[in-house]
C-alpha cells in the first residue's frame, strides 16, 4: 500500500496554461474595445500635408455630407453650437475646436459652422484632414 506522501508529490514545474488563457482573453477584450474607444462620426475627410493630432482640451465638431452637424458624437443644430461651446468652455476648460467636414460638403455650410464656433468664444480652430502620402 502506498502512502499519502507518494501520491501527492509537489511539482517543481510552473503551470502556464491558466496564465496564457488569461492573456488571450485580455487580448480579445482589447481588440474588441479599441475601435469603440475612438468612435467618431463617419466622414470622408480631405487629405492635407498639414494634418495633425489634437489635444485633450479640444472638442470635435463634425459636418457630414448631408449637412448634419455633430459635437463629438451628439447631433446638434447650427444654432445650438455657440451655447454648447460656451458651456464646455466654462465647465471643461475648452480651449480649441477641431472641425471635421466631409469633403463633399458645401463651402458655405462650413463657413456658417466656423462662424458659430467663433460665436461660441473659441478663437483656436483647427481643420481636420487626413495626412497626404506621396
Amino acid at each position: 500500500m502506498s502512502s499519502r506522501r507518494d501520491r501527492y508529490e509537489t511539482s517543481a514545474q510552473m503551470n502556464l496554461t491558466s496564465m496564457v488563457d488569461i492573456l488571450f482573453m485580455l487580448l480579445i477584450i482589447v481588440m474588441i474595445t479599441a475601435p469603440i474607444m475612438h468612435a467618431q462620426v463617419d466622414l470622408s475627410l480631405p487629405k492635407s500635408s498639414a494634418a495633425h493630432i489634437t489635444d485633450e482640451s479640444t472638442a470635435t465638431i463634425s459636418v457630414k455630407s448631408d449637412g448634419t452637424i455633430y459635437l463629438e458624437q451628439t447631433q446638434i443644430s447650427l444654432d445650438d453650437i455657440p451655447k454648447k461651446l460656451w458651456k464646455l468652455k466654462q465647465t471643461k476648460n475648452l480651449k480649441s475646436v477641431a472641425l471635421r467636414a466631409d469633403k463633399k460638403i458645401d463651402y458655405g455650410t462650413v463657413m456658417k459652422v466656423i462662424g458659430a464656433i467663433k460665436e461660441g468664444g473659441i478663437d483656436d480652430l483647427g481643420l481636420v484632414a487626413l495626412p497626404e502620402h506621396p
